[in-house]
């Protein structure tokens, strides 16, 4: 499948999925796939707090793919210079409504319209994913070209090995549509060596992957918000953090996040 493609499918998926978001992060929906996602999204945002609390207040922050803005809210809450950039209608619509006084552009992850070394960070969450190798790299490059030097970028991949098995049913879900003529996203499963190689090949100078959440507490939710939240406690029992630099637990993380430095 064409790199355009699979972008096009990419930002179909976030239209169809913006009304979802708008009810999870205004608390207005507690159904199983909205509890297993705000407890992951939880962690992730955990992590970047700690980044961004060894910048100056000021310091310019780009949201790539800020969805409904409630992420790039947050964001400018916490005292930065925010803007965001969404390519789905209608998750721009509700981020223009929900947050008029964030300049929010039009736009996709590989074609920034922004000058070189303009922000001191970028964040992309859950964006990169749906994308393939091609137009990772071409959005990793964006990303090195505006950044200032030092500047660095948070971005969630997908983890090829998860414990949630996503990589089996994404492929048996993709088997379904297409004899089904429905409609799939691509996924780009991969690794933190994998995502540290390659952004230290487009230039950047250090590079560091992190993994978040057991995947394994996907899977228990799927049964039923009590089974999870029954599973989620007994893991937070042993492992209150859930956080992973190791190699090999880090490859079984329900999120998988680069940090690399220009």
């Amino acid at each position: 499948m064409q790199s355009s493609k699979i972008t096009e499918l990419a930002i179909k998926r976030h239209d169809i999925d913006s009304n979802h978001f708008q009810l999870a992060y205004n608390k207005q929906a507690n159904d199983k796939r909205t509890q297993i996602f705000l407890y992951g999204r939880k962690m992730v945002i955990d992590e970047l707090e700690q980044l961004l609390n060894t910048l100056p207040k000021g310091s310019k922050v780009l949201d790539v793919g800020c969805g409904t803005a409630h992420l790039t809210h947050w964001i400018k809450e916490k005292g930065f210079d925010v803007t965001g950039v969404e390519p789905s209608e209608n998750m721009l619509k509700l981020a223009t409504q929900n947050f008029p006084d964030i300049k929010i552009v039009n736009s996709i992850a590989s074609a920034l319209p922004f000058d070189d070394g303009y922000f001191d960070i970028i964040v992309s969450f859950e964006v990169l994913r749906y994308l393939d190798k091609k137009e990772n790299i071409k959005s990793y490059k964006e990303f090195y070209r505006v950044l200032k030097p030092g500047g660095k970028i948070f971005i969630t991949q997908v983890n090829l090995f998860c414990t949630d098995f996503y990589y089996f049913f994404h492929n048996i879900k993709s088997v379904y549509c297409k004899l089904a003529n429905k409609v799939h996203h691509f996924c780009n499963f991969t690794t933190g060596g994998r995502e540290e190689k390659l952004v230290r090949q487009i230039g950047f100078s250090e590079a560091n992957t992190v993994g978040r959440l057991a995947g394994s507490i996907r899977i228990f939710y799927k049964f039923s918000s009590g089974i999870g939240k029954t599973y989620s406690k007994f893991i937070e029992m042993v492992d209150k953090n859930q956080r992973y630099t190791n190699t090999w637990t880090k490859k079984t993380a329900g999120h998988l996040i680069v940090i690399a430095k220009k």
